[in-house]
């Protein structure tokens, strides 16, 4: 049966790489010879771990991160080779069912895993995560995780791990193993939350999905926010078809406060309709920023290319300005040069000026925090790096899945505070000191 090929990396070369020869060196036994170094020492401070056994030995840190993945597919491929999950009746009457199992240590090349392989009555169960007489190895390991960790299809996983390692496993039973993710997913999205956020940012991407036979557009709205200690977070996804209004909006923000948030000091948007509405029905003294940038970019779009250049000359000096009655004076000053012939334009700022002069009211430190909502952009370019490969997902829930995949990537490195925030937060408490509790 020919599989097409993917490349998940850039070394796909099939491969056994079993560590299964007599004699044959590990790259346990190469850390042991090593120990006495103080590079070994510095990593072994850094894990954690009191021995180098507690890194690469049995049921050391590295098998204890592999070891449920593997186990799960184990299982997975029992529930296939039966034809029915554990603990279903409807497997009572098949003539063959699960008959517990036996414990199977495995020396890879990056150290040992105990696993507990299951058994089936009639006996003919040969699993293919755990070959018969071999080990498992790294490569295998590290690919496998990988796959995960970038969201590819089940095809796509099944199809490589076919190629490089000569087995076949279904699609079905890719998406059982996966769906233990899909677990997590909905664990994190309805963890609790802190009671007070300094600042919250809303944005979307958007991704085609399936629903009811056909192919459509939704947006993965995506609520980030500073906490009063000045970490990001992604507070939660929220998937919708289009057309979201107030009563969308008021359901993401009720879901927040059912998690426990008691108060978000200031939201930064861009223009979503029926959010400002909503979200003061839940949280009143919430400010409403509008995004300027976007602000800016939907002004450009009403004026010819050659003309540009000279309406930012008249456009800067409004959101630039330092102080909000400055602003004021040269927001009129555009409206007296460009809305006789562009009035679309200008209108967008007339219209929505108290929407988006609130940043007027803080520091140089917290107005470059809100008046844009480009401080969520990184974090959308790591979902859009994990989603554009996809033609479109099959589910709501198979979109989740790499939702979460991605937070997980792109929250590695967010348990900093950011630059500064000391600062910020006295200010926060000045502003806002009777929603902040100082102590």
């Amino acid at each position: 049966m020919a599989k097409r090929k993917i490349n998940p990396s850039s070394n796909n070369k099939p491969t056994t790489g079993f560590v299964d020869q007599p004699g044959e060196t590990s790259v346990a036994d190469l850390a042991r010879a090593l120990v006495a170094t103080p590079q070994a020492r510095e990593m072994l401070a850094r894990s954690g771990a009191k021995s180098l056994e507690d890194l690469v030995g049995k049921d050391g840190l590295v098998a204890q991160m592999l070891k449920p993945l593997m186990q799960e597919m184990l299982d997975a491929e029992m529930t296939e080779h039966l034809g029915y999950p554990k603990h279903d009746a409807s497997g009572y009457l098949t003539g063959n069912n699960r008959n517990g199992s036996y414990e199977r240590t495995l020396r890879t090349s990056d150290g040992y895993m105990t696993l507990n392989v299951p058994r089936d009555r009639n006996g003919d169960f040969q699993p293919k995560t755990v070959l018969p007489y071999k080990q498992i190895s790294s490569e295998l390991e590290q690919k496998i995780t990988y796959l995960y960790g970038i969201g590819s299809s089940t095809s796509d996983i099944a199809d490589f791990i076919y190629e490089t390692y000569g087995f076949e496993i279904s699609d079905g039973f890719v998406s059982t193993v996966t769906n233990k993710i899909l677990t997590y997913a909905k664990e994190w999205q309805a963890r609790p939350l802190q009671a007070v956020y300094a600042i919250a940012y809303l944005d979307a991407i958007h991704v085609k999905c399936r629903e009811e036979g056909r192919v459509v557009n939704k947006a993965v709205h995506v609520v980030m926010a500073y906490d009063l200690e000045g970490k990001k977070d992604i507070l939660g996804h929220y998937i919708a078809s289009g057309g979201e209004g107030a009563k969308f909006w008021l359901n993401v923000i009720t879901d927040l406060k059912n998690r426990g948030v008691q108060d978000i000091l200031i939201t930064c948007v861009d223009g979503l309709s029926g959010f400002e509405q909503a979200i003061h029905s839940v949280f009143p003294q919430t400010i409403v920023q509008r995004c300027v940038v976007h602000a800016i970019r939907n002004s450009l779009a009403y004026i010819p290319h050659k003309l540009k250049s000279e309406f930012m000359e008249y456009l800067r000096p409004v959101y630039a300005a330092p102080t909000k009655q400055e602003a004021e004076e040269n927001l009129k000053l555009l409206e007296n040069r460009w809305s006789e012939k562009y009035p679309m334009a200008v209108n967008i700022w007339k219209n929505n000026w108290e929407a988006l002069s609130h940043y007027f009211a803080f520091s140089p430190e917290i107005r470059r925090m809100i008046y844009t909502t480009n401080a969520i952009e990184s974090y959308n370019s790591v979902l859009r790096k994990y989603t554009k490969n996809k033609r479109s997902f099959v589910s709501n829930e198979a979109l989740q899945k790499v939702l979460y995949l991605a937070t997980q990537k792109a929250s590695e490195r967010w348990d900093k505070c950011i630059p500064n925030w000391p600062t910020i937060l006295n200010q926060f408490a000045i502003h806002f000191e009777e929603r902040i509790a100082m102590s």
